[in-house]
């Protein structure tokens, strides 16, 4: 059974993420892996008891947390299987060093969305987590309205790479909702008809069990209010995006709104590594 593993601060926004994961669990037939990984502050001037003592504290601190957690999924997701660990060490350190071992299918962690981020501390690591990630990484807004999964857009450059992402995507997700293509182009370009239909083909002899359809969306500037508006007019439940090579980000966007759309989105956002 794949593992879906989600680090937690226990704060209110990683709250919703496990409770997104628990529930893309339960519908997959997936497990949870919780992850809190903490750090025992202590002065080198102090002595070593005081130290000792500080350490064993933010053990008992994020064990009983990790519980209380645990025991309130449970409850919500009685058909989950959800388990729990508490690490001292630095987040993106032990996240990555986890990952390469191979155990885990997808990653899903929490951001506040359009809201201020900073004093979250797992806010600041999701873009990090996300560049280094072999998996798939699913960032989940703070006020995401429920956890659907019926209408996916893949924002798209038409790229023969994102092929494979469609796979990790099948791999990590282990659904099969239906898929919007959707392309941007500069409004005072002509539509690229002829670069759809390459890719209509490509798509349907890849993948002929898909459900999906294809969108271009002409826009002056494509940032993210863009994606936004295009995710809100189409009914988008999740939105996935590839990285790294030459690809929607790269081509379509400034390199800054990759992490702008990874650390403020307003819907679930899916980013894939090929």
């Amino acid at each position: 059974m794949k593992t879906i593993l989600v680090p937690t601060d226990f704060s209110e926004n990683a709250y919703v993420a496990a409770e997104y994961a628990c529930a893309l669990a339960n519908i997959s037939q997936q497990k949870v892996q919780l992850l809190h990984v903490y750090i025992a502050l202590y002065s080198g001037y102090g002595e070593e008891g005081n130290s000792v003592k500080q350490i064993r504290w933010a053990e008992t601190e994020s064990a009983e947390a990790m519980k209380n957690l645990v025991e309130n999924l449970n409850r919500q997701f009685p058909k989950v299987a959800i388990e729990g660990e508490c690490v001292k060490g630095f987040m993106i350190d032990v996240v990555t060093d986890k990952l390469k071992r191979g155990e885990n299918s997808l990653v899903i962690m929490g951001t506040k969305g359009a809201t201020n981020i900073t004093e979250s501390i797992l806010g600041s690591t999701t873009y990090e987590v996300i560049k280094k990630s072999p998996v798939p990484v699913l960032v989940v807004p703070i006020d995401t309205p429920d956890f659907a999964f019926k209408r996916v857009g893949f924002f798209t450059a038409y790229d023969d790479h994102e092929l494979d992402a469609l796979f990790a995507f099948q791999q990590a997700i282990n659904l099969h909702p239906h898929l919007d293509m959707v392309h941007f182009f500069r409004s005072d370009e002509k539509a690229p008809e002829k670069d759809l239909e390459r890719w209509q083909r490509k798509v349907t002899e890849a993948y002929p069990d898909l459900e999906v359809s294809y969108k271009m969306v002409p826009v002056e500037k494509a940032d993210i209010n863009a994606v936004t508006q295009t995710a809100k007019s189409e009914h988008l439940d999740l939105l996935m995006f590839v990285r790294p090579h030459k690809s929607f980000f790269q081509k379509i966007f400034a390199p800054s709104l990759t992490k702008a759309i990874a650390n403020y989105p307003t819907i679930p956002s899916l980013f894939i590594k090929t």
